[in-house]
């Protein structure tokens, strides 16, 4: 919860900040498969949510890290597929989920939680 809220945070933020129009708005006669939550593309907030709880759930038992990370990854790429994104979008998405997770990990560890 800790890391998808703070993957959370962080990607609305630069969305907001940043202003990049989705490819339904930016691509001349461009129709996404599915509606868009919003107005704005860079990052995706789905794909950092999903990359913070798979980094966060790195380590649990049961295979429930790998099975995490197979999902992060069909989100990401569902993403562009769907058209809410282009490539770039994800993979800010990625590297932002992945440092709320670690981040995440690291803060409750040294709490000893």
């Amino acid at each position: 919860a800790a890391a998808t809220l703070l993957g959370t945070l962080l990607s609305q933020v630069l969305k907001r900040s940043l202003h990049r129009p989705r490819p339904t708005s930016a691509i001349f006669g461009f129709e996404a498969l599915a509606e868009n939550p919003d107005r704005f593309s860079f990052p995706s907030g789905h794909t950092t949510a999903a990359f913070a709880a798979a980094v966060a759930l790195a380590g649990a038992p049961y295979g429930i890290g790998p099975a995490a990370l197979l999902l992060a990854l069909g989100i990401g790429t569902s993403r562009v597929y769907l058209g809410a994104h282009y490539p770039l979008d994800v993979g800010a998405g990625v590297v932002l989920g992945t440092a709320a997770g670690v981040l995440s990990r690291l803060v409750l560890a040294a709490f000893g939680i």
